[in-house]
């Protein structure tokens, strides 16, 4: 008889049918659906983001200065793409993935991506997951079929 016992006071079981990479091609689908999504001018419950704020009597306003710029007069998060191109797939593993924003700025701007997104987030939430997003994860899951990410070497 042994003279002590292993006690084991925790255990951590891990179960997931994926790998990190696979993780990481649905997370890749997730920001690309969101990206698209507020691309085209839509919140997180699938509905037209509400307009800009026009310019005050006699100047013009923002949606003017995007007109100009040959962009369209919505709330789409788009003026130079910085943001929207810094939507990456952070981190990815087994058991979870995360997308958010690389903290980078433009040269000669103090703002970073993030802090961009956290405020035309508070001016109408268009950062997150909304249920036609969910839905091209959940079909891409159920696919069956591989998803291919590409490494840059």
């Amino acid at each position: 008889m042994p003279r002590f016992q292993t006690a084991i006071r925790r255990a951590r079981f891990v179960y997931s049918p994926y790998t990190a990479v696979e993780m990481q091609g649905f997370a890749q689908v997730l920001a690309d659906a969101i990206r698209t999504r507020i691309q085209s001018g839509q919140n997180i419950y699938d509905q037209p983001a509400a307009p800009l704020k026009p310019g005050k009597p006699g100047r013009r306003g923002y949606p003017d200065y995007k007109s100009a710029r040959g962009l369209q007069p919505i709330r789409d998060w788009t003026w130079s793409g910085h943001t929207l191109r810094c939507l990456k797939v952070l981190t990815a593993n087994e058991n979870r993935a995360v997308i958010g924003f690389l903290d980078e700025a433009l040269p000669g701007r103090r703002q970073t991506a993030s802090q961009i997104a956290l405020y035309n987030n508070l001016r109408e939430r268009q950062w997150g997951v909304s249920p036609r997003d969910r839905a091209a994860v959940i079909a891409a899951i159920l696919s069956g079929r591989r998803i291919v990410t590409v490494k840059a070497a």
